[in-house]
């Protein structure tokens, strides 16, 4: 992928709707925007009533031993999950999605050079920016309040897998796509977690509030980054437009990871004694969840930019288990 000025970045009169739908979401984001609303008042509205997760969302919560739990120990599973789940929160937006957004500022993307795309990434970028003083926050205080200051958790199986598909090419540009794709299944996929944490009643208020303002704002970047694909699709070369073909699908499989190790490693610090037992069987069973993903609107969107009608989009999607 281009990293200097190149004749196929210079900005050209869109074949298509996508600069248009664009600037009409550029208009709606100060009406939109969770950043525009009043904070949070974390602090008044945390209570120890309320679970900061749920159940549902703990990869071993059908294991015969999470039934046997005692309150406390399910408390501070529940309360780590929330804690994990958030510190992901932080390296998709910090680590995948807002190099992208830089990128696409200063225009180093095929396709990106037009005023009205480098707009939206700068928007996008201030949401993901609140969206991390968010999680912080709430994060912060599910910490202070249950006793978990000291959890320290290691690097996400999804940056690892990132880090090292990157790793395999020579290339800047393929290193690039790689990280394109990342960012772009991001936006455009809506994990359940979002769904189910920001209707859920008996979880903690603050965080379904937090999680629900998350949620918004994203349901916004899906639409965005439909649209900045099939601009950034439309100026690739041929060889550029195989290999992203090649890797828009694969994404989907490390996102949709259960994060075991990070789950044995959170366990042992809490001190849980069946660790072993419980986090083999579980990775046994299944160590990646595509069922927690709706990855429909990847599909869609590789069928709206031709993906799909090229015999490596195709292959693609099908060895990713995302087709038949």
């Amino acid at each position: 992928m281009r990293t200097a000025t190149l004749a196929s970045d210079a900005p050209a009169v869109s074949d298509n709707n996508s600069i248009a739908a664009l600037a009409k979401m550029g208009e709606m984001w100060k009406d939109r925007a969770q950043v525009k609303n009043e904070e949070f008042e974390v602090e008044m509205m945390y209570s120890d009533e309320y679970d900061d997760f749920m159940d549902r969302l703990i990869p071993f919560h059908r294991h015969p031993r999470y039934g046997e739990l005692d309150d406390e120990m399910r408390t501070k599973i529940l309360t780590s999950g929330w804690i994990a789940y958030n510190e992901k929160t932080i390296d998709i937006e910090s680590k995948i999605i807002s190099p992208i957004c830089n990128e696409i500022i200063y225009g180093t993307l095929p396709g990106t050079r037009d005023e009205t795309i480098k707009w939206l990434a700068a928007q996008t970028l201030t949401d993901e920016a609140y969206h991390v003083l968010m999680v912080i926050q709430t994060a912060r205080m599910a910490r202070t309040q249950r006793g978990l200051l000291d959890l320290r958790l290691p690097s996400f199986e999804l940056v690892n897998q990132i880090e090292l598909e990157a790793a395999k090419y020579s290339e800047n540009w393929q290193k690039k796509i790689v990280r394109t794709v990342a960012c772009i299944c991001s936006e455009v996929f809506i994990s359940d977690y979002l769904s189910l944490l920001s209707d859920a009643d008996d979880v903690q208020p603050i965080n379904r509030i937090t999680t629900d303002a998350h949620r918004k704002d994203e349901l916004a970047h899906s639409g965005i980054f439909r649209h900045l694909t099939k601009e950034i699709v439309r100026h690739l070369t041929p060889r550029e437009l195989v290999f992203f073909a090649q890797l828009l699908p694969r994404p989907m499989r490390w996102f949709a990871s259960q994060e075991l190790n990070v789950w044995e490693t959170i366990l042992q610090q809490l001190g849980y004694e069946h660790v072993k037992e419980v986090i083999g069987d579980t990775r046994a069973e299944a160590e990646v969840a595509l069922f927690r993903v709706d990855f429909s609107e990847l599909i869609e969107l590789a069928e709206e930019t031709g993906l799909l009608d090229t015999p490596e989009g195709r292959e693609s999607f099908q060895a990713e288990g995302l087709l038949n």
